[in-house]
């Protein structure tokens, strides 16, 4: 089988020494006969990507530059449009898989295909995650049975958030990418992966949980409030192209609703944010209990 990792760079040179060896590393590790695709998908045309020599001359290492900048979601797909893999990953430039991450998520494709008695795997391999914290501690993201049950779980998408923190943790076959996410392209980065869960689960896609950690999300300084804020811009466009594809009419209301309510209260003092939750008790009370049953420490469905 054959795996195609698309990384979407942009300005990546300080990361592309880590990403070489990260993906030799993987490439090792795979069974005889599978083939990892690494595309390279060059989102600052203005900057050459760096490949090292002994890379930039493999023929399933490659480099596509965009013609201007056009985000994530667009780079996403025009590494997929190049991309031959049975199998996709969607990398971050600055994401880090364990050295047989790739192997591992292969096998329990391979395996889940085998029970089904198909030619490949029509789940969505999700693989449980490390999060760093400030202290330098690592985590586990599913913590819970409880938690690792909501992967597949639409309405706790809607009602809570999306369940997967990356879609690096993730593989999935090529053909059962949406054609809504192909032609629908989220132009704000942050939740192009959002808006392709959301897309799978309504179209009866089964998420299947490996329990092992094979990715790794590392802690940074960054300004929490900017970075949702940006995420909820995101949504918000999303949801656009949700109504537009079908999407049930309840459920968006719902995921209308979270993101709405979510952002003012991230921005409210206490009485505020009391109001805002009386005035949203369903959403409160469901945010409330997936906090206590996934043991998050804070911020619903934030780690």
């Amino acid at each position: 089988m054959k795996v195609s990792v698309i990384t979407p760079f942009y300005n990546g040179n300080a990361y592309i020494h880590d990403y070489e060896e990260m993906m030799a590393a993987n490439e090792r590790s795979l069974a005889s006969g599978d083939v990892l695709e690494v595309v390279l998908v060059n989102d600052s045309p203005e900057v050459a990507v760096g490949l090292s020599g002994i890379y930039a001359s493999r023929a399933n290492w490659r480099v596509i530059t965009n013609e201007k900048n056009v985000g994530i979601h667009a780079s996403r797909i025009h590494g997929l449009s190049e991309a031959s893999g049975d199998y996709i990953i969607f990398l971050d430039q600055d994401d880090r898989l364990a050295e047989d991450a790739v192997a591992c998520m292969l096998e329990e494709a391979r395996s889940l295909a085998r029970e089904s008695q198909q030619r490949l795997c029509y789940q969505v391999i999700v693989a449980n995650a490390g999060l760093e914290q400030s202290d330098g501690t690592m985590v586990p993201w599913y913590r819970t049975g409880f938690h690792q049950k909501q992967i597949g779980n639409i309405r706790t998408y809607v009602s809570v958030g999306t369940q997967i923190m990356s879609p690096g943790q993730c593989m999935l076959a090529k053909e059962i990418i949406p054609r809504e996410w192909l032609t629908h392209v989220v132009t704000v980065n942050g939740a192009d992966d959002y808006y392709l869960w959301l897309l799978l689960l309504d179209k009866g896609i089964d998420f299947h949980y490996l329990d092992e950690i094979l990715y790794e999300h590392h802690y940074t300084e960054q300004n929490l409030s900017a970075d949702t804020g940006q995420t909820d811009r995101s949504t918000e466009q999303f949801i656009g192209y949700l109504e537009e594809s079908g999407f049930p009419a309840r459920l968006l209301r719902t995921l209308e609703r979270q993101t709405a309510y979510k952002h003012d209260f991230r921005r409210s003092d206490r009485v505020q944010k009391l109001l805002l939750s009386l005035k949203n008790m369903d959403l409160f009370l469901a945010n409330a209990y997936f906090k206590l049953r996934s043991r998050t420490a804070y911020g619903f469905n934030r780690a």
